[in-house]
């Protein structure tokens, strides 16, 4: 013997609302994801203006070579052309990121993703430069908000 299931209520109701939903969810997703893409920017940039990660200090001989050069002494800063490399880009409804932008040298060649990278390699990788994280230590700071705000999206659009 073949069961069915027999519909009670107004599906109409419900799929145009759903239907509806569809393109409210995509809109308010893209919003709130530029916006947060926006806010990891910002606290990047004010990490790296603030040099507030804890990183350990640059060597004395190696900050007597950026003077001499005419650098600034800060850390992951020789010139501004990292910092001003850091953006957004947003792929689509659901996705982005941050960083640096690819396929920007230095003046000497040098890829300033791969700079980036090298300063994000753990402590104890053996290497001379010890780590100056930047995106981690962010991404750490900023993950429950990002993860709160990302929530919301669905309520935001079926609370109108």
């Amino acid at each position: 013997m073949a069961r069915s299931v027999e519909l009670t209520g107004d599906w109409a109701v419900l799929k145009k609302v759903l239907d509806n939903a569809s393109p409210k969810l995509k809109r308010e997703s893209r919003r709130t994801i530029g916006k947060q893409l926006k806010k990891i920017e910002a606290t990047v940039l004010s990490h790296l203006d603030s040099q507030d990660l804890g990183w350990q200090e640059l060597s004395e001989a190696y900050l007597e070579k950026k003077e001499r050069a005419g650098l600034s002494p800060d850390t992951l800063r020789a010139t501004n052309q990292m910092y001003s490399n850091i953006t957004t880009a947003q792929e689509n409804d659901y996705s982005g990121a941050v960083g640096v932008m690819r396929g920007v040298k230095t003046k000497e060649g040098e890829e300033l993703t791969d700079i980036a990278i090298i300063h994000e390699q753990p402590e104890d990788d053996g290497k001379v430069m010890p780590a100056r994280k930047l995106w981690k230590p962010t991404f750490d700071e900023m993950q429950t908000g990002i993860a709160a705000a990302l929530k919301g999206i669905a309520i935001e659009v079926f609370k109108k």
